[in-house]
């Protein structure tokens, strides 16, 4: 072989067709009516009538109308039934590549497609149809038009090969009218078909090494097993393409090491024996390792130190001859079936290995060996013989003729389990039918013979088969593998056999055989459910009854029941890709899939949310009284390491210590970077060994930089030791210059002349630096031989880490329209978003996105305060869910939890593939399922994710929100409001307006976040922060206040013994009540002090206060005898009284009632202000801030509407007292900002705008000037052509002038009158 192979093997690229490549939309010739697809081979699923048949559905076809008036019908497709099982089909006549389809619908018909799925074939007769799917193995919907008249193209991601294609709308407008065009080129197609003893060889004995590789190619099959591509080298170096249980299997070796194999194996695909074509795509590039079957891609980085594939053996394609000593293989089969187009680094194998020696392009080394054909076979009866049942009634009746003997045989491949899938009634006198033979497969994936006889003599029989097949996965037979079972029973004898292994059971049976046997169910449902089976959903072929082939299309339609699916085999393995995030295990059935998650993600069902919390702050959220707890975080990764002596590693950073955190690295690196700071301890204690000196090696790689480093996170050598700083190779003590003798750390303070010296040097320090922690390795050198006095030990401490920078990206919203506007959300499978709130408000809009033109959308809000709701569109209708909370506590199951207490509460929401969840704290988490009769699709957003509020800026939110994760990835909001983007309506922090408490007076606060109230009801002031005096002015002293106090004679009344009593005053006068509050049972002979039980706070002649009790039976009084101060001189002046221990003791007085004295004041009824019902004169001057207890009878007294039961004097007014309102600092005025410019528009410049006014303005004149020279020729031409109207007749003869009139003149004239020959024209 010649040495330009090596050239193209490495640099050719893979392609379908050039052409294809270099014009990827070039129309199939649906568009066009004359030349292109004739209208027989464009078909539908229905249509209207005659006029909107599927011919009429090529793009553009009615846009011609005004030119070619001879084309016919209603301008587009209209279906017949308007639903999602509707389909226009397109026969291209032969297999092309596709690239694209463009759509339209009917114009000026206000009819249109707005979504559709496309389905394509590509043999010759249309009997398994293909979804265009997704990299997830999901159907593809693509976006139709938004109107009926535009062209929609969608480029396909990937070519797809096809003959037969299919448009599936699944949403429009009014009706599903519908034209299209495909686009594409023909196939150019080289295809091999291998008998299993065929094989095509190339000889790379001359040697070839590649960094990067590219296969890709497309087969088809009915094996389970076979050998597709292999390549070796006489090392350990392979790549190994086979089938391997219906999976491909790659296995790739790019060398081996002592600490690593090599050897790395992915599976991808499933199903692939399903005898149809699937294509294949294998991209290496360097460790980066990319597997794509039918377009579902798994992907894995190579476990290797190499990056070079050596191949130096032979390139087998189809398979080998001898299976021995080829490392990578599990299969010992070649493979059978056919390969297309096989791409290898450029060269095309089988094209390149039919090339003739004598050609110009002919390759040297290819080999082919057996029979290789050139096209593949496809036989029809084979794809007949499969049958699919694919629901829950569905069954097959097989007839037979009466015997002595039952024989049954099928294959069989399913995930079904519990489930029946052969049935025989046995035959009774009685016409009981309890009595059957069944074969079914039981809960473990095991086959199980049941004869159930209901017979006093003959017992049941029960036994069970297990999968031989050393292969054989957990599920056994529920594997979805083909597996072949023939049941023979005669009277007294039962013959089972299982993938070829026989099975017999002989015993006295007696049996007695109907002429019925079904398969997968039975119309006998009560046995079948009693014995807890299912019906069978799955594939079978090759169905016989008494060795008697059953033909589907021959059965009587009575004898197949429910959804039957005949020439496919309809199953999809639901666990490939495996959906189940953290390598939890995927199982199945017909129509789900199950995870089994480890602990702590149980709650999703693809494991793909963790139930912990993100850190220790969100957990004290909903433990805020406990001081500590014992709880998992989602993040963690620290481990304390016991000192680790290291001794005869000489050589630098010869010893070598892997730190194990038992944990990931990622998860090690999220920990770090949210933390505020992290440090990590090290100490080394050495004996006459170096630390960070340079050795005297010479050179400049890592062993001469210095005896010993270390390894941060991300595998950089570090130079500095605990206590220094990246750059400075220095220990603590060299940094701070108190190293001994000098040197960078105390270990390198030591002299070679004292090697004797036997005390211990350390250096010890923290690292610091977050982005090198943690210390992933450790490497030492200098300590010596065993033999002699050099030696270290090293203790590395735990990675300690303070500060949550997660949970303090928060941000406080005050205003309703304020928004902060992040990037759009990628959303793949799954979508999690997680949040904390505080709030006061009840209706909120959290957050929300929109998505294209399909009206995807998601939005979280809060609903009158008790409720979160989730609400999203992925395309097919608005879909929601809601946490209405209930209280968790025995006996409150119905009482309603607030969440806008203004306290944190969680939110946790997830949408996966199987279903979409929501959770708020701790309670139950809420589940829901999106439609299962469509597929699944993604959520795809193109605008930003408005923050606060919706897009339109109204419903927004006002209180605080914090730890706002999008899958993962925490959302910087903070950052955004601390970086100055956004400004208006945040602030950075969680700051509520009565974070400070700006309510004066004990006034309390009440949050809104855009504003606060302070509730003043408890204190006696008013105003917008309890600011406000509430005072009255007595002008005259017969002025009084009077409040009746007492309880309603329903109630029992109040005693009190300790009372707060408070009155502020400013007055001259030395008299008056300043407050009395009495009982209502007064005495006929009252003294002046009141009734019999009362508390009188008043002025005393002295001009001091004096307080008077009157409980029990005796009367007291305390005084302010010893100020020296007149109270009575126009200043204010507070008066405080309360009593102590048990109402024996005012103040600081000495107590004044004894131990055993009555001291309950009993059912206080009226409190007087100024002076009582019984006193003359009373207090003049100004009274505020009044209180008794919690009651506030001066706010009482002036309060509206008036209250019945306070009596004010006429000349009491309210009054300030002379006291000035306090009242708080205005906030800022806030104006939303404009919208922001884009960056791609531009301004027109002034001299642009000064040009183009002069430029009309001449416009204009010139428009003008020309405007009245027209008006002026058309006035001259007017004129012009009326006096070349007038002319002379010569009518009048002499003397005729001269007459009276007319008549008189035509009489003189004769009658005679000349001919007219005068004309006139207007112009």
């Amino acid at each position: 072989m010649s040495g330009s192979f090596l050239v193209l093997f490495c640099l050719l690229p893979a392609a379908l067709s050039q052409r294809c490549d270099l014009f990827p939309l070039i129309p199939l010739g649906l568009t066009d009516v004359h030349n292109g697809i004739p209208d027989d081979q464009i078909t539908a699923s229905s249509f209207m009538n005659a006029q909107t048949r599927a011919s009429f559905g090529r793009l553009h076809y009615a846009d011609g109308f005004l030119f070619f008036r001879n084309r016919v019908g209603a301008g587009a497709w209209i279906a017949g039934d308007q639903n999602t099982n509707q389909w226009l089909q397109i026969d291209l006549g032969e297999r092309h590549v596709l690239t694209g389809v463009a759509t339209q619908g009917r114009k000026g018909g206000r009819e249109w497609v707005m979504d559709y799925l496309v389905q394509y074939a590509d043999d010759d007769l249309p009997r398994n149809w293909l979804f265009y799917r997704d990299e997830y193995g999901s159907p593809y919907l693509f976006e139709g038009n938004i109107d009926d008249h535009g062209v929609a193209e969608n480029r396909f991601s990937y070519p797809i090969v096809a003959r037969y294609v299919r448009i599936n709308p699944q949403r429009w407008h009014n009706l599903i009218s519908m034209r299209a065009e495909l686009y594409g080129c023909k196939l150019e197609s080289y295809i091999a078909s291998f008998t299993g003893s065929s094989r095509i060889e190339l000889d790379l004995s001359h040697g070839v090494q590649t960094v990067n590789d590219r296969i890709q190619f497309r087969f088809r099959t009915q094996d389970t097993n076979g050998l597709i591509l292999y390549a070796s080298s006489d090392q350990t170096d392979h790549l190994a393409v086979e089938l391997y249980q219906s999976k491909l299997r790659i296995s790739i070796n790019l060398g081996r090491t002592p600490s690593l194999s090599g050897v790395n194996e992915v599976f991808a695909g499933s199903l692939l024996d399903d005898n149809m074509w699937h294509d294949v795509l294998i991209v290496r590039e360097q460790r980066m390792f990319n597997i794509s079957v039918d377009r579902v891609k798994v992907w894995l980085e190579l476990q290797t130190e190499y990056m070079h594939l050596n191949l130096n053996g032979a390139i087998y394609l189809g398979g080998m001859d001898v299976f021995t000593n080829k490392p990578g293989l599990l299969v010992r089969k070649n493979f059978t079936g056919c390969l297309e187009n096989v791409w290898l680094n450029g060269l095309n194998l089988i094209r390149d290995a039919r090339t003739t020696p004598d050609s110009d392009n002919a390759i040297e080394g290819f080999q082919t060996i057996g029979e290789v054909g050139s096209r593949c076979p496809l036989s029809s009866a084979v794809t007949d013989e499969i049958i699919t049942l694919g629901s829950e009634d569905a069954f097959i009746k097989a007839l037979r003729d009466a015997g002595s003997s039952l024989q049954t045989s099928l294959y069989f491949r399913t995930f079904q389990k519990d489930t029946v899938l052969i049935y025989h009634p046995l035959q009774t006198t009685n016409g009981v039918t309890d009595k059957f033979l069944a074969l079914d497969i039981k809960e473990n994936g095991n086959l199980e013979l049941v004869v159930q006889l209901k017979d006093s003599v003959t017992k049941d029989i029960s036994v069970v088969y297990t999968n031989l097949d050393p292969d054989a996965t957990p599920d056994n037979f529920a594997d979805g593998l083909w597996h072949y079972v023939d049941l023979y029973a005669s009277r007294n004898s039962i013959k089972v056999t299982i993938d070829g292994t026989l099975y017999s059971t002989i015993q006295q049976l007696s049996l007695s055989f109907n002429t019925l046997t079904y398969i997968g169910w039975s119309p006998d449902r009560l046995s079948l459910i009693n014995k807890k089976w299912k019906a069978f959903r799955g594939c079978i072929k090759q169905l016989s009854v008494q060795s008697r082939a059953v033909i589907y299309r021959e059965l009587d339609p009575l004898n197949k029941q429910g959804t039957i699916l005949n020439g496919t085999c309809a199953m999809r393995d639901r666990c490939m890709p495996n959906p189940c995030k953290r390598g939890a295990h995927c199982s199945q059935d017909w129509g789900e899939f199950y995870c089994t998650c480890p602990e702590g993600y149980s709650d999703s069902a693809v494991c793909h949310q963790s139930t912990h919390f993100t850190s220790c702050s969100e957990m004290q959220l909903l433990y805020p009284t406990i001081s500590e707890k014992n709880a998992t975080i989602d993040i963690d990764g620290s481990q304390i390491l016991e000192p680790v002596h290291v001794n005869g590693y000489q050589l630098p950073g010869s010893f070598i210590f892997n730190v194990d955190y038992q944990t990931s690295t990622l998860s090690l690196a999220e920990l770090v970077r949210r933390s505020v700071s992290c440090r990590q301890m090290i100490n080394y204690k050495c004996r006459n060994t170096r630390l960070l000196s340079r050795p005297t090696l010479g050179g400049t790689n890592l062993a001469n930089r210095a005896w010993s480093w270390w390894v941060s996170r991300r595998g950089q050598p570090r130079f500095y030791w605990g206590g220094s700083a990246p750059g400075i190779q220095r220990c603590d003590c060299g940094v701070t210059g108190t190293c001994q003798r000098g040197a960078v750390c105390n270990c390198d303070s030591f002299s070679e002349a004292s090697v004797d010296l036997v005390e211990y040097q350390q250096d010890t320090g923290y690292f610091t630096y977050k982005e090198d922690l943690p210390v992933t390795q450790l490497r030492f050198g200098d300590t010596g031989s065993t033999a002699d006095n050099k030696e270290g030990q090293f203790t590395l401490g735990p990675l300690e880490c303070t500060g949550d920078n997660l949970f303090d990206n928060t941000v406080t919203f005050r205003k309703t329209d304020a928004t902060i506007e992040m990037e759009p959300i990628y959303s793949e499978t799954e979508l999690d978003i997680r949040f904390l709130f505080k709030t006061t408000q009840t209706d909120a809009v959290f957050f929300q996105i929109n998505g294209n033109r399909t009206g995807h959308f998601i939005e979280a809000r809060l609903k009158r305060g008790r409720e979160v709701q989730f609400s999203f569109n992925a395309g097919y209708g608005v879909l929601s869910i809601s946490s209405v909370a209930f209280s968790s506590n025995p006996g409150e199951s119905q009482v309603t939890v607030i969440y806008n207490d203004n306290e944190w509460h969680i939110v946790q929401f997830e949408r996966n593939r199987k279903e979409f969840t929501l959770r708020v704290d701790q309670d139950e988490t809420r589940r829901d399922r999106e439609p299962s009769d469509q597929a699944f699709q993604f959520l795809k957003f193109n605008s930003p994710l408005f923050v606060g509020a919706t897009q339109n800026f109204n419903e927004g939110y006002l209180g605080c929100l914090s730890n706002l994760m999008v899958n993962g990835v925490m959302q910087d909001i903070r950052g955004m409001v601390e970086r100055g983007l956004v400004t208006y309506g945040v602030t950075a922090g969680c700051q509520p307006r009565c974070l400070d408490n700006p309510c004066l007076n004990r006034g309390e606060c009440v949050e809104y976040y855009s504003h606060y109230y302070c509730e003043c009801g408890l204190t006696p002031y008013r105003g917008y922060i309890c600011g406000r005096e509430v005072g009255a002015t007595f002008k005259s002293s017969s002025d009084q206040i009077s409040i009746d106090y007492s309880q309603k004679s329903a109630a029992k009344g109040i005693n009190t013994v300790d009372e707060y009593i408070q009155v502020g005053f400013k007055t001259r006068s030395k008299l008056g009540i300043l407050m009395q509050i009495r009982n209502p049972d007064i005495p006929e002979n009252n003294p002046i002090e009141g009734p019999s039980e009362s508390i009188i706070v008043r002025l005393n002649n002295a001009g001091g206060i004096t307080v008077e009790i009157n409980v029990g039976f005796r009367w007291h009084e305390v005084t302010t005898s010893g100020l020296d101060v007149d109270l009575a001189n126009d200043q204010h002046h507070t008066v405080i009284v309360y009593r102590t221990k048990a109402g024996r003791q005012f103040h600081d007085f000495s107590p004044i009632l004894h131990e055993t004295s009555d001291t309950r004041l009993d059912n206080p009824a009226r409190i007087y202000i100024g002076r009582n019902s019984s006193m003359p004169a009373g207090f003049e001057g100004c009274i505020y801030r009044a209180q008794f207890n919690n009651f506030f009878p001066l706010k009482a007294a002036f309060q509206e509407p008036a209250n019945e039961r306070v009596a004010v004097s006429s000349g009491v007014k309210e009054d300030y007292c002379g006291n000035e309102e306090v009242l708080p600092i205005a906030d800022p005025a806030e104006i939303r900002p404009y919208p922001t410019i884009p960056p791609n528009l531009s301004f027109v410049r002034p001299e642009e705008i000064q040009q183009r006014n002069q430029t009309i303005v001449v416009l204009v004149s010139i428009s003008c000037f020309a405007l009245l020279t027209l008006l002026f020729v058309a006035c001259f031409m007017r004129n012009y052509t009326f006096e070349r109207g007038d002319y002379e007749t010569k009518e009048a003869g002499d003397g005729i002038l001269d007459e009276d009139d007319a008549d008189a003149a035509l009489q003189r004239q004769g009658g005679a009158l000349p001919a007219v020959r005068g004309k006139e024209w207007w112009l």
